[in-house]
């Protein structure tokens, strides 16, 4: 996929072009929400494989309380961009 400029022109071949990119930084409950809910699926999915009930319900769990404190850090973030 060719890389754009914001009127949507390609860059390839025209030096004129400036791109812009935005960088989301993430705060620390966002990254550690998120790894949690990978790593809660995965033990979701390897549990449902291997006949694992236990497992499976450990990584839905996990999975859950992951998302959950993704979506404190989600809020957070946008109550910080929302003060200034």
């Amino acid at each position: 996929m060719p890389v754009t400029d914001q009127r949507g022109a390609h860059a390839e071949g025209n030096p004129r072009i400036v791109l812009r990119y935005r960088v989301k930084i993430m705060n620390k409950d966002q990254v550690k929400g998120r790894a949690k809910e990978a790593t809660g699926k995965v033990k979701e999915v390897t549990g449902r494989a291997v006949g694992n009930e236990k497992l499976e319900a450990k990584g839905k769990i996990e999975k859950g309380a992951g998302h959950v404190q993704a979506e404190y850090g989600d809020v957070k973030e946008d109550l910080k961009k929302d003060s200034h």
